[in-house]
């Protein structure tokens, strides 16, 4: 990895964290936050995926601009390609973990369900996120990157 795209890979990382916070806590309706892991009947299903879509598109967007932003005002040379492509990697990410029982399962599956159950649910969560925020930083540096560092 250069030093621009390591450059590149730190500030897209600080943009997302930052952007994951803002957007999580404070963009996030009380209704989305209520009802995105609402699954069961299909009605139930279809409530909790539109709640969570919801939520994904309104982070997705204070993300986007964030990293963007960053970017631009750093003159960091992202590509478009590679800002898209740490969005995907976070929207997909972070839609698989809000919808609750998706995390609730592996959780069980690596023996963590109690913990889960007890209160670390939020936690598992959380760090869920950060985990996959590196990995979209990291696709955001070196996923076609400008000339800058060609």
């Amino acid at each position: 990895m250069t030093a621009d795209r390591a450059t590149r890979f730190a500030a897209s990382f600080v943009a997302l964290l930052a952007a994951h916070q803002i957007a999580d806590y404070w963009v996030q309706t009380d209704h989305q936050a209520t009802n995105k892991g609402r699954h069961g009947s299909r009605a139930e299903n279809a409530a909790g995926r539109a709640a969570c879509v919801a939520h994904v598109i309104s982070y997705s967007a204070v993300s986007t601009a964030a990293v963007a932003g960053i970017g631009r005002a750093l003159r960091l040379g992202a590509s478009w390609r590679g800002i898209l492509a740490g969005q995907a990697i976070s929207a997909v990410s972070h839609y698989w973990a809000d919808r609750r029982f998706p995390l609730r399962r592996l959780a069980g599956r690596i023996g963590k369900l109690d913990y889960h159950d007890r209160g670390g649910n939020a936690m598992l969560d959380q760090s869920w996120h950060i985990g996959w925020l590196t990995l979209a930083a990291l696709a955001t540096a070196v996923v076609a990157p400008s000339t800058v560092d060609r």
